[in-house]
């Protein structure tokens, strides 16, 4: 779920940073806000994806604190971009499962890794902690172990592209070369 009060927060931001436009040779960020004159929160999920969170602007910035407009581009953008990510993640349950459930995430993790390995120990019987003439592949085979990272990567790899698609749609951004 979107937090208005970041949207509103980088928005506020982006605002000020738009009628100053001091930082404007500073990234790409400054570049792009340029070309609008108002901000809807496709608009700021594009932005905060472009920031890379140098610091440049905010150590340049007049309205840093301790102005009274306490403006601090990287800090809400960073805080935006969390959002965005799990906004357009693919599966869309995976985008906020860890951030709402880190610790149950984590243990699940622990639990799967404890498991592979308890399982190459059983299927290996006594043989698992001794040594063996093909080193580590002679208690889990080689095409095992490409099966098993194979397809996490496959997942990963397909995943990371409908994020992209997902993010690209809704920025609604020219394709390549066009």
């Amino acid at each position: 779920m979107r937090s208005t009060i970041k949207v509103k927060e980088v928005d506020r931001v982006m605002t000020i940073c738009n009628a100053c436009r001091y930082c404007e040779g500073h990234c790409a960020v400054f570049q792009a806000m340029e070309l609008r004159l108002e901000f809807n929160s496709d608009d700021l999920d594009y932005l905060s994806n472009l920031c890379h969170n140098c610091g440049a602007c905010y150590h340049n910035c007049q309205y840093a604190k301790p102005h009274e407009f306490e403006l601090n581009v990287p800090g809400a953008m960073a805080e935006l971009r969390e959002e965005s990510y799990a906004q357009y993640a693919w599966p869309s349950f995976m985008g906020s499962a860890f951030k709402n459930n880190g610790l149950w995430v984590t243990s699940l993790l622990l639990v799967l890794v404890t498991a592979f390995v308890v399982l190459g120990a059983y299927l290996t019987g006594d043989s698992f902690f001794h040594v063996h003439d093909n080193a580590f592949y002679g208690v889990i085979s080689h095409n095992v172990m490409v099966a098993i990272f194979g397809t996490v990567a496959l997942f990963v790899a397909i995943a990371m592209i409908m994020s992209i698609v997902n993010f690209w749609k809704v920025m609604r951004l020219p394709a390549h070369g066009s």
